[in-house]
């Protein structure tokens, strides 16, 4: 069905012509935008991934070369004591004294039974320094739970930073994929879409298509969609299925702000398991091959 459409877009917006009749009205051809965000950070690793990766860097730093002080401060300066200074060395193995970890394997200075951490001393006294930060102060990630996440702000590009979104428009009372009608058969299928996004969520929003071709088609028969088995029926006239050619694309930079008075009553970007619940079991299921998983 797929390829048939994509004949039948390429052969002139899906407009066949036979005897001087076309068999497809244009009205009954519509562009719908399947605009996604993609993710902004990694994915979110399950507990198995984290405990793989910890015990890889505890390895790794654990089988690291002795860190060779005599190489950075020179013997007997006021840099290598103060770095003595800030160390904090292990204790050493005593005749009589149990270990319940095992004897220490101390070599210039370190346990070399368990990972080295380095502190570096302050360059200045607290009192002398101000604010100075220590620079060996432990570097503080960004958290992944946004402020939009918190407040689950569905209208927001900057929720769920680690799955892809997709915007999902109210039009004509009904959630759907933004969609567009064909004014003129000359202009691309992907240039309708693009030309209708932005006439309905303004010029600040900056998209790159995936391609020229559509992804996919929804059919229509008196307002109803129509499944794979009842397109193709005898009983339903080919010149009363109003179809949607789906033209998938991503949004580089700026944001969706709906305009006044073109059709957009509401908009959500949500990620693929919401989408379900507001499309429709039979809208959902027809699109869903085209959705990350991510």
């Amino acid at each position: 069905m797929l390829q048939k459409a994509i004949l039948e877009t390429r052969r002139g917006l899906a407009a066949a012509v036979a005897g001087g009749v076309r068999l497809v009205p244009l009205e009954n051809i519509r562009a719908s935008l399947i605009l996604s965000r993609t993710p902004i950070v990694t994915p979110d690793m399950s507990e198995f991934d984290k405990k793989f990766y910890k015990y890889q860097e505890e390895l790794e730093r654990r089988l690291m070369w002795t860190f060779p002080k005599w190489f950075y401060f020179k013997k007997g300066t006021v840099a290598e004591r103060e770095f003595t200074k800030a160390q904090k060395y292990p204790i050493p193995s005593h005749p009589g004294v149990w270990f319940p970890k095992g004897l220490p394997d101390i070599k210039h200075g370190r346990d070399r039974r368990f990972r080295q951490d380095i502190i570096l001393p302050k360059k200045a006294p607290e009192e002398e320094s101000g604010e100075m930060e220590n620079e060996t102060r432990a570097i503080k990630l960004n958290s992944r739970i946004t402020e939009a996440d918190k407040k689950n702000d569905q209208a927001s590009l900057e929720r769920k930073l680690a799955r892809t979104l997709y915007l999902l428009v109210k039009q004509d009372g009904q959630w759907k994929f933004p969609t567009f009608p064909v004014e003129n058969e000359d202009v691309p299928l992907n240039e309708v879409a693009e030309n209708g996004l932005r006439r309905v969520g303004g010029n600040k929003i900056n998209t790159w298509n995936v391609s020229r071709t559509p992804a996919g088609i929804l059919k229509y028969s008196n307002g109803k969609l129509l499944d794979c088995e009842q397109s193709e029926s005898p009983s339903v006239k080919d010149s009363s299925i109003v179809r949607d050619y789906l033209i998938k694309s991503h949004i580089l930079a700026g944001k969706f702000v709906p305009q006044d008075k073109q059709g957009v009553e509401e908009y959500k970007w949500l990620v693929k398991e919401e989408l379900e619940p507001l499309l429709g079991k039979a809208y959902f299921s027809q699109v869903e091959f085209l959705l990350s998983k991510v």
